[in-house]
C-alpha cells in the first residue's frame, strides 16, 4: 500500500470503481464460470453473454484488486476472494455485492444533500423509504435478503461462541428473519426450546417453530430468554425504545434479553467496520449505530438492566446481556411480563436455512426534531 498521501486519497476516491466491477462480475456470474477452471475473456464472455473486449477490461480491473488472478497465458482464474462471488460458495458474498452495486450505490449519490439538509439519502434518490421501495421491487428485495443472509451466516458462529444459550429453557428470537442465527443456536443446543418471531410472510415455511406478528405491537410472552439481533440499529431512538418496551411487556421479571449490535467506538479508527455500518444507516434508513452508553440508556428506559457487554465478532458485533428489572412493590414504573406459562420443552430444528433479513420491520414513521434522524 502506498504511503504517498495524494496517491492514497486518489485510491480512496476510486472506491466506486471497485464496487461496480465487483457488481458486474457478480451479476454476470463470472465466478460460476471460473469455478470450472481458468478461462480467457472471450470464453467467459461467451458463457455469460457479454461483449469480450469490455469484459476483458473489467476482468483486468478485478485482477488488479486481487479478486481474479491473471495468468501468464492471458487467462483468468479465481482467487480466494473471487471465489466468494459465486452464489453457492461457502460464505458467499454475492448477495452483499449485488445489493451494494444495484441498490445502495445509487442511494449514496444523495448523501451530500442529506448531510446539508437532513433527511435520508435513499428517500431523496428513490422517492420513498427503503423498505417501502423494496416491497414494490421483489428482485431487489431478494438481493437485500441475500446480503443479510451472508452477514448473518458470517456472524452466527461468533455469536454462538460468545454466549451460552444453553442456559435458557425457551428462547424467542424477535425479528429473526428466516432464522439463520437461530438455526446455529439450535445446532449448538439441540434441547433448547426455540421460537422464531417475525412478520407472517417472513417466517412462513421457515422450518423452525415460529409465530408471525409485529414487534411494535406484541411479542410472545413468558420465555426466559429473548434475542434481538441486528434489529435496533434500523430504527431511531423512539422506535427502538418502542421495540424494547414491547419486549419488556412480554418478559418475566428476571428473564434475559440478549441484543446483538455493532457498538460505536470512542475513536473511529478503533472499529472501522462499525463506522461503515453507521454510514449505511445514515444513507439508507432512519436508524443508526450506537455507543455502549446509548444502548444502556435505551435499555434502562425500557425497563431492562444492562448486565454485561461481550465482544462476539472482531470488528463490528457485540453482545449485550440485559435482565428485566423487578419493580418495587406497588411500583407502576416498570411493566412486568405477560405470564410465564409458555412451554419450555425442547424443540428440534429440522433443516438448515439459506436466507435471512433484518425483518419484522414496518415502514418507519417520520418524526420531526433533532435526534429523530431516520431523516440502512
Amino acid at each position: 500500500m502506498t504511503t504517498d498521501p495524494a496517491a492514497r486519497l486518489a485510491r480512496l476516491a476510486d472506491g466506486y470503481l471497485t464496487t461496480q466491477i465487483l457488481y458486474v462480475a457478480a451479476e454476470l456470474g463470472v465466478a460460476e464460470v471460473l469455478a470450472d477452471g481458468p478461462a480467457s475473456a472471450a470464453e467467459i464472455a461467451a458463457a455469460v453473454g457479454a461483449a469480450p473486449a469490455p469484459l476483458h477490461r473489467v476482468l483486468r480491473g478485478l485482477a488488479a484488486e486481487h479478486v481474479l488472478d491473471e495468468l501468464p497465458d492471458g487467462r483468468f482464474a479465481l482467487t480466494a476472494e473471487g471465489a466468494l462471488l459465486a452464489a453457492d460458495a461457502p460464505g458467499s458474498q454475492r448477495g452483499v455485492v449485488l445489493a451494494r452495486g444495484r441498490v445502495y450505490h445509487a442511494a449514496f449519490a444523495g448523501l451530500l444533500d442529506s448531510v446539508r439538509n437532513g433527511g435520508t439519502a435513499f428517500d431523496a434518490v428513490y422517492g420513498e423509504p427503503f423498505f417501502t421501495w423494496l416491497a414494490a421491487h421483489p428482485e431487489e428485495y431478494g438481493l437485500f435478503q441475500g446480503s443479510m443472509s451472508g452477514r448473518s451466516a458470517r456472524e452466527a458462529a461468533a455469536v454462538v461462541a460468545a454466549y451460552d444459550f444453553g442456559r435458557f429453557g425457551r428462547l424467542v428470537d424477535v425479528g429473526g428473519g428466516r432464522g439463520v442465527l437461530l438455526r446455529a443456536i439450535t445446532a449448538a443446543h439441540p434441547d433448547l426450546g426455540v421460537l422464531l418471531f417475525d412478520r407472517p410472510e417472513v417466517v412462513a415455511g421457515v422450518g423452525l417453530p415460529h409465530e408471525g406478528g409485529d414487534f411494535f405491537a406484541a411479542v410472545p410472552p413468558g420465555a426466559d430468554g429473548y434475542l434481538l439481533s441486528r434489529v435496533l440499529h434500523d430504527w431511531d431512538d423512539g422506535e427502538a425504545l418502542e421495540i424494547l418496551r414491547t419486549c419488556r411487556r412480554a418478559t418475566p421479571d428476571g428473564a434475559t434479553l440478549v441484543v446483538v449490535e455493532a457498538v460505536l467506538p470512542a475513536r473511529a479508527a478503533d472499529d472501522a467496520a462499525a463506522i461503515r455500518m453507521d454510514l449505511h444507516m445514515l444513507a439508507l434508513l432512519h436508524g443508526r449505530e450506537r455507543t455502549e452508553a446509548e444502548f444502556a440508556r435505551l435499555l434502562a428506559d425500557a425497563g431492562f438492566r444492562l448486565v454485561r457487554t461481550t465482544p462476539a465478532a472482531p470488528g463490528c458485533t457485540c453482545w449485550r446481556r440485559c435482565r428485566s428489572k423487578q419493580p418495587r412493590a406497588g411500583s407502576r414504573g416498570t411493566r412486568t411480563g405477560c405470564g410465564s406459562g409458555a412451554p419450555r420443552g425442547p424443540r428440534a430444528c429440522r433443516r438448515p436455512g439459506t436466507a435471512a433479513r433484518p425483518a419484522g420491520r414496518r415502514t418507519p414513521r417520520r418524526r420531526a426534531g433533532p435526534g429523530a434522524a431516520r431523516g440502512r
